[in-house]
């Protein structure tokens, strides 16, 4: 006997969910038919209830699918917020050291980036205490992180960013410089979980006047290492890292 209809749309929905999470790109609902042998029409609908409910999300203002932050927090259940401080306590000190600047540890939340740990900068005119805070994503380098990976949906409002989200991608790190505050520089990197779903970010902040472009260049490679380190500890495997 065939399953009731409510059952089947589950099924499929289902379906659609893990072509999703097992694609190592954004799927398009045609490349989701195909993957699933479903209608594209059906497609269509199940994946416009799957937005809706944050399940999955479109990279870009109208482009392929990515995990949406709804799968993206289930995955980051596994990882609380307190292994990921211990987990990233060597990788912020080496930073510290690296660039004598205030380094942070952030998550993604749907209302704002909130950071989760803190080395002071060595200088008297540093960063802020960014502990307990959350700022928008749109100004700020670990914002731009969380959107340009998918670990936050990207909003109407955040249309604008898109080719700078993709140039995010393509060198692996993000950068917000004079944005949330003028004379404040940052850049950051993401940490990726086993699956390989961004769970975090690892910034680099300070003052525009000593965190130059051509610093920020600099400290990239130092950065990327770091955030690398970090994702390894979470299970992610080191030889599918790339800046994609």
């Amino acid at each position: 006997m065939p399953n009731p209809s409510g059952t089947q749309s589950i099924d499929r929905a289902a379906q659609l969910l893990i072509a999703v999470a097992d694609s190592a790109a954004p799927i398009g609902v045609g490349e989701l038919a195909e993957a699933t042998d479903l209608p594209k029409s059906t497609v269509s609908r199940l994946v416009a209830a799957l937005e809706r409910h944050a399940l999955v999300q479109r990279d870009g203002v109208r482009g392929p699918l990515r995990p949406g932050p709804v799968m993206l927090r289930l995955a980051r259940r596994g990882v609380g917020d307190r292994d990921l401080t211990e987990l990233s306590a060597d990788a912020l000190r080496h930073l510290a050291e690296a660039s004598a600047e205030t380094i942070n540890l952030a998550v993604p939340t749907p209302l704002g980036v909130e950071h989760l740990s803190q080395v002071d900068s060595h200088h008297f005119i540093g960063s802020t205490n960014w502990i307990g805070r959350r700022v928008p994503h749109e100004t700020t380098a670990v914002g731009k992180v969380f959107l340009a990976f998918g670990a936050v949906r990207i909003a109407e409002q955040h249309a604008g960013l898109v080719p700078e989200l993709e140039a995010v991608r393509v060198r692996g790190y993000a950068t917000a410089i004079g944005e949330l505050e003028p004379g404040l520089a940052a850049m950051a990197a993401p940490v990726r979980a086993g699956a390989g779903d961004v769970v975090a970010a690892l910034s680099i902040s300070g003052p525009e006047t000593r965190l130059t472009r051509e610093r920020i260049a600099g400290l990239a490679p130092v950065l990327l290492d770091e955030a690398a380190t970090v994702s390894a500890r979470l299970g992610y495997g080191t030889t599918t890292q790339g800046a994609a």
